[in-house]
């Protein structure tokens, strides 16, 4: 896939980051569910989606990804919207990967 740099980089890279992207945004849900630190994970991979986005401007779910990992953020969110937004994300990162030729 090409970045926003014409610099082409290996679609197997980028599925494999996303995959990866991925089961951090779910360990996410497991740190939260067992009282552990889940916001620093969750900046971190805010981080690297602003990262990416910003990469391959053409990949506009990466966005849609992105707000909603930032609504993750909330210290307030409740639990139960936390764990569904958690999920979409997931199925959000497959779509994103399906997508990659």
């Amino acid at each position: 896939m090409m970045t926003n740099y014409e610099v082409e980089i290996d679609n197997n890279a980028i599925k494999f980051n996303l995959n990866r992207l991925g089961n951090q945004i779910y360990k996410t849900l497991c740190l939260r569910e067992e009282g552990k630190d889940w916001q620093k994970p969750l900046e971190t991979i805010m981080v690297e989606l602003l990262g990416m986005a910003n990469l391959f401007p053409q990949q506009e779910k990466l966005c849609s990804l992105a707000c909603k990992i930032q609504g993750l953020t909330n210290k307030e969110i409740d639990f139960m919207l936390y764990r569904r937004t958690v999920f979409e994300c997931c199925s959000l990162v497959n779509k994103i990967k399906d997508a990659i030729d």
